[in-house]
């Protein structure tokens, strides 16, 4: 006789539970597309035309990151000039549009320039609102936003070369950010590799006589870097023996010796700032004697101002020199990608505030790993990263025309 089944104690899911347990999917796969949405560009536009005003900076970041690097390719992003009161630009939350005026050569075509930024834009996700060209051809009005807002009105002129070099002359440029990586020479490859390949006008600093120092040298010229040598110079800390440091125990003839060998291992550099050095950039006789030194060679001095006492930088200007001086150290005293990101971001406060700024930082992982989050950062902050050459070239020009 056949036995009969005992009925199983699993029951096969109902219908109805079925059908909740796909729709819960549904929606959170849904849920997390609608995240990712208003996450991008084109969920800002969307929250700023429907009255969400916190949405407005995140859009005119991102607009600004998409016209800089368009008008980057067409070798116009360094004449944008922005017309803003200061006060409005260092704070987008006011929700203002920026206001550029780009001058350009006789020979810039207006009908490419638009059909660049108009890709841009739209690809960005944002809405180009207005496209004008007037004066026979020589002037493009161009606004951007969303479909409610402008965010950007840019003006771009065609101009006689004479009548673009006194325009940039008379207005204001956008505020300058210099990055500059010490201790390169340590090692090739790596960290400092990859620092040198960033999409950002770094400045790199090279210590002479190391292994690597003359492989960074050329590796740098290759890539088209401002380049300064990293002169050692007496600091609080023990000297390294395979760093000689000039001292305020030596002689000025000793001083310029060393100078001169220092200089002679890194042939063609831009420039000079200090490692350590928060003794002897505290004394004006050592730093007088390095001025004199430098001075046949045609280099600027950075101050990397270790030390509040440095009268580095008085010094080189007093001496003729063409100079600069730090703002903010990038990474000292942290291992801490975040902390270097929120240095970066004060770097570019302080050259809102002063018109210019400098940040020295090292080939540290975390101090990569920060500059690489703050690209898009920089791109979209209303400030221009230049090389330390540029911006003292920059400073020359101004302090020349003050003293006129």
């Amino acid at each position: 006789m056949a036995r009969k089944k005992r009925p199983s104690s699993r029951t096969a899911p109902s219908r109805g539970f079925r059908f909740a347990i796909g729709l819960l999917v549904i929606v959170a796969v849904g849920g997390t597309a609608a995240v990712r949405f208003l996450q991008s560009t084109r969920g800002a536009v969307f929250l700023v035309d429907r009255g969400v005003e916190s949405a407005y900076p995140r859009v005119q970041g991102d607009v600004s990151i998409a016209l800089k690097r368009t008008l980057e390719r067409s070798g116009l992003r360094k004449r944008i000039r922005v017309r803003n009161d200061p006060a409005a630009v260092q704070s987008r939350a006011a929700g203002q549009p920026l206001r550029w005026d780009i001058p350009c050569d006789e020979s810039a075509d207006l009908i490419l320039i638009n059909v660049a930024l108009t890709g841009a834009v739209r690809q960005a996700g944002a809405v180009l609102r207005n496209a004008e060209e007037s004066n026979d051809g020589r002037m493009l009005t161009y606004v951007v936003g969303t479909r409610t807002r402008d965010t950007h009105r840019l003006t771009i002129r065609r101009l006689a070369p004479e009548a673009v070099t006194q325009h940039l002359r008379d207005t204001r440029p956008l505020p300058r950010v210099a990055i500059v990586i010490d201790d390169f020479g340590y090692a090739r490859g790596g960290v400092p590799g990859e620092i040198l390949d960033l999409k950002l006008p770094i400045t790199v600093s090279i210590l002479p006589g190391l292994r690597f120092s003359q492989a960074m040298l050329a590796d740098a010229r290759a890539r088209k870097r401002c380049v300064l040598l990293h002169l050692p110079l007496e600091g609080s800390e023990p000297f390294d023996p395979d760093l000689p440091a000039i001292s305020t125990g030596m002689s000025d003839a000793e001083i310029t010796s060393l100078v001169g060998e220092y200089m002679e291992r890194l042939p063609g550099v831009d420039g000079v700032n200090n490692h350590q050095g928060s003794v002897a950039t505290a004394d004006p006789r050592v730093m007088r004697a390095v001025c004199a030194a430098l001075k046949p060679y045609g280099v600027f001095f950075l101050d990397s101002l270790t030390s509040p006492k440095s009268v580095a930088y008085n010094v080189a200007v007093n001496s003729g020199l063409r100079a600069a001086s730090n703002t903010i150290f990038l990474d000292d005293g942290t291992d801490r990608r975040e902390d270097v990101e929120d240095r970066i971001r004060e770097l570019i406060a302080l050259a809102r505030k002063r018109g210019s700024a400098v940040g020295i930082g090292h080939p540290h992982p975390w101090t990569l790993e920060a500059l690489q989050a703050s690209i898009d950062d920089l791109d979209a902050a209303e400030v221009q990263v230049v090389t330390v050459c540029e911006l003292v070239a920059a400073l020359e020009t101004a302090r020349v025309s003050q003293t006129r």
